[in-house]
């Protein structure tokens, strides 16, 4: 049976927003509604995510099944996971890899008119990670690989006020994510070269709850479109090239902390 470990997260952000919200200072007048033009919104300080990443892994090794489509992982703006695939490791047509993905993805929108916002994500990653495979008449192949991957995703938001601490913030995001891999080994049958690209359509309803005039908390059911292509290289005896396109539609969520500048 495959055995699966999620991904291990470090980051000092859950530390940073805590101190954050002990050294605000007591608002001297009631806070400015949540979504006023000349606001800024840092968003996904730290945050968690189900469905899968919305903007894809730059690192996926060859014989890897990937993550759950129902996986809840960390999604905020700096980080890092280590995960840990395997199946029947060692046996006759059994795999097992080892992958490390750091990340970085910066989020801002800002109230350019009264309740409508423009932002976009920007987000950056390299993994590197091993992996060992073995066939059906006993041969095991070894790789080590590292890739890239990145994402520009800008988007639009409008938001209804709900009363002086919630509101409902929908966004419609239209990104393109890309990555690059590669693959050496020692074994014949072990190099391997891969690239991708996506476009992806992304449309959330966000529910804003205010904690203090300068912190928010930010839940959004989403639905995400994308369009894929990829391409994978054999470089072992001729050269032999694979490409695939995919269109896939999925439902996720996200929850996570913001900054607000101007409440």
């Amino acid at each position: 049976m495959p055995a699966r470990r999620g991904p291990f997260v470090l980051s000092s952000l859950p530390a940073l927003a805590v101190l954050l919200i002990a050294s605000a200072g007591r608002a001297e007048e009631p806070a400015r509604p949540f979504g006023e033009r000349g606001q800024v919104a840092l968003d996904n300080i730290v945050a968690l995510s189900a469905g899968g990443s919305r903007f894809g892994y730059p690192l996926v090794l060859p014989g890897s099944a990937g993550a759950s489509s129902f996986a809840i992982g960390y999604s905020g703006i700096l980080g890092y996971s280590h995960d840990t695939t395997s199946h029947s490791p060692g046996q006759p047509g059994g795999s097992s890899s080892i992958t490390n993905t750091l990340w970085i993805a910066p989020s801002l929108d800002v109230f350019v008119g009264a309740h409508f916002s423009v932002g976009a994500t920007i987000a950056a990653s390299y993994a590197y990670g091993e992996q060992s495979q073995t066939s059906f008449d006993g041969k095991t192949v070894l790789r080590e690989g590292s890739g890239y991957g990145f994402a520009i995703a800008p988007r639009v938001g409008y938001v209804i006020p709900l009363g002086p601490s919630f509101a409902l913030w929908p966004r419609i995001t239209i990104g393109y994510t890309g990555g690059h891999t590669e693959y050496g080994s020692a074994t014949p049958g072990g190099q391997f070269f891969s690239s991708n690209g996506s476009l992806r359509g992304i449309a959330e309803l966000g529910l804003v709850a205010r904690v203090h005039p300068s912190i928010y908390l930010r839940a959004a059911p989403e639905l995400v479109i994308g369009v894929s292509e990829s391409t994978r290289t054999s470089s072992v005896g001729n050269r032999v090239e694979d490409r695939d396109s995919d269109f896939a539609v999925r439902l996720g969520a996200t929850a996570g902390l913001g900054i607000l500048l101007g409440g």
